[in-house]
């Protein structure tokens, strides 16, 4: 059998492991990724960890800047690729780049399909406090996420779970699948199983709005909040006027202060009483232009110990 041309199309890190894989494989020959972007107080152009990857590696990289040129098109069509893996790419694929491959063009969705279909599937599994999660092997469709799945390896949500270390656990799942199935992928033998539409979800990309901190609501719903939006946009409190972003949460307990208190010491570390009465342990906070600090460091510039209450007053 002729060894099929095989594309990866990625751009951060969670499409790393999947690269790795086919790597050691031998088996990518071209590595598509998003243009570089503007990052920083300088706003210098940095490449991917995708592309900086794929350039260590010495794979062939592209950079379409736009999928509906007619040059992106001619340049796709002179890779001659048979079998596409999509993870985490950034744009949407036009039906004549998925036709083009004859052996199909497979995503790699972090959820359990068809849960959670959509740009955020971690955050939102988080968020809405589902037990577990997985990464699901499919077939990309017209429809969004609606594909045909091979394979789905699920994974546990915890108290310790936010979506970035979730997240670099079901990429490497996800490598793993792509080994498993390897074989039939290569070969377009792989069995597929129809998603039940009745039981599809959707999780909306996030927005700065998500942000917003309630502090009224149960601490077991702040405690998934915040972890679900890591590391961004991250939860958000106004102290004094000034924005602080809570980076990662700890333990729950009961609280005899009054829902929305914000409390510190040295003794007991940073808790915020919820509106339930049970507080949420704050374990880490980042102030603007600082960077992430332990929550009793962050707060030193309003003393060694003390209250606030966060509700608008």
């Amino acid at each position: 059998m002729v060894r099929p041309r095989v594309a990866l199309l990625g751009t951060p890190r969670v499409a790393l492991p999947t690269l790795e894989i086919l790597a050691s494989l031998r088996s990518v020959d071209v590595v598509i990724t998003g243009p570089d972007r503007p990052s920083g107080r300088g706003q210098n152009l940095l490449p991917s960890p995708v592309k900086t990857r794929a350039l260590a590696l010495g794979i062939p990289l592209f950079q379409p800047d736009d999928w509906g040129a007619s040059d992106t098109q001619a340049i796709w069509g002179s890779l001659k690729v048979d079998l596409a893996f999509v993870i985490a790419y950034g744009s949407i694929l036009p039906p004549w780049m998925i036709d083009s491959c004859h052996l199909g063009v497979w995503n790699l969705h972090f959820s359990k399909l068809p849960r959670w279909r959509g740009a955020a599937p971690v955050n939102h599994a988080i968020w809405k406090g589902d037990e577990e999660t997985g990464v699901s092997l499919m077939k990309i469709s017209p429809a969004l996420d609606a594909g045909p799945t091979v394979d789905c390896l699920d994974r546990p949500i915890t108290l310790a779970s936010d979506t970035q270390s979730l997240l670099d656990l079901l990429s490497r799942d996800g490598a793993q699948l792509i080994k498993k199935h390897w074989l039939d992928l290569i070969r377009g033998s792989c069995s597929l199983i129809n998603q039940d539409e009745q039981k599809a979800t959707w999780a909306p990309k996030l927005t700065k709005a998500c942000a917003l901190l309630s502090v009224e609501r149960p601490a077991i719903e702040i405690h998934r909040q915040v972890r679900a939006l890591q590391p961004w946009p991250s939860v958000e409190f106004n102290l004094d006027l000034e924005t602080i972003k809570i980076r990662s949460v700890g333990l729950m307990k009961l609280s005899s202060l009054n829902p929305g208190t914000l409390s510190w010491s040295h003794s007991e570390g940073v808790w915020l009483t919820a509106g339930d009465g049970q507080a949420v342990e704050i374990v880490s906070l980042q102030r603007p232009g600082k960077g992430i600090q332990a929550s009793l460091q962050a707060l030193q510039p309003w003393g060694h110990q003390g209250q606030k209450n966060l509700l608008p007053s």
